[in-house]
């Protein structure tokens, strides 16, 4: 499924459509709402420290090209998830359910065999990677988690390329060495090092600094997903610092859960007239 184009400004930080994005995963999405106020999202954003006329920008361009829709209500104005939005959220709601649970493991591997035109596709490879597949050989990609082979199969039959793979189920001799040449494990550690040394043992004093904790939090945690598969913890080195920061991921949004809600329903609160 194709998602919309995202990008980090000059300075690294995430741009104003890419936190859009985390702001209607994680607190419409994720509360099973498809509508949202426009001038919640522009106040989210804003306490992100998004200038307002970026904030504003943002989804009117996810409008424009189809992701939301506007509907007037009074004198508000509503968006509206369109049904590819809400399918996107939701499989990253679910991608990121199956990566703070431990991957169960029975020594067999999720393989997929590409060609034709499915080869150098690069939707399907940013997907593929996303899920936790990696690849082995051109057209050639493993996983140790099957949750994200349902996922696949679908984006598949979107772009007409089901007839150019085909699912196998696989044993290795040295699952070390299929590990080895599938992943690059010390960049791997890299980007977990990363988000321990960002969030490990962060506080927030008020609702509104848990709100823009907890966002950033969430966002930094899905942009781990292209570079970990998550492995099992039997193909783990020892001292894997992703168990460390899957740990601090969910204790630290546990904690922030609470208060980010209580701003948030400040933000989307109707106002007295």
């Amino acid at each position: 499924m194709e998602a919309p184009r995202t990008r980090r400004r000059a300075d690294g930080s995430p741009s104003a459509r890419t936190l859009l994005l985390t702001v209607l995963g994680e607190y419409v999405r994720y509360a099973g709402a498809t509508r949202v106020p426009s001038r919640a999202v522009v106040g989210a954003l804003g306490a992100c420290g998004i200038g307002e006329a970026a904030a504003r920008r943002a989804p009117t361009r996810l409008v424009q090209e189809g992701w939301l829709r506007t509907e007037p209500v009074g004198r508000r104005t509503v968006l509206v998830l369109e049904p590819r939005l809400v399918a996107l959220l939701t499989a990253w709601t679910h991608r990121l359910e199956r990566a703070v649970e431990e991957t169960p493991w029975h020594g067999e591997w999720q393989q997929l065999l590409l060609r034709g035109p499915a080869l150098g596709h690069a939707l399907l490879a940013q997907q593929l990677a996303f899920e936790g597949f990696g690849p082995l050989d051109r057209g050639v990609w493993v996983a140790a988690d099957a949750g994200g082979v349902a996922a696949l199969k679908e984006l598949l039959r979107e772009q007409g390329l089901a007839s150019y793979a085909t699912w196998l189920t696989c044993r290795a001799e040295r699952d070390g060495e299929l590990v080895a040449g599938a992943w690059d494990l010390a960049a791997v550690r890299a980007v977990h090092e990363e988000f321990l040394g960002r969030f490990e043992g962060v506080r927030a004093g008020t609702d509104e600094e848990a709100f823009v904790l907890r966002t950033r939090l969430v966002h930094a945690w899905r942009g781990t997903f292209e570079r970990d598969p998550r492995l099992p913890a039997a193909l783990l080195p020892r001292g894997w610092p992703g168990l460390a920061a899957t740990r601090s991921f969910v204790r630290t949004w546990r904690a922030l859960r609470a208060p980010a809600d209580r701003h948030w329903d400040l933000l989307a609160r109707d106002p007295v007239v």
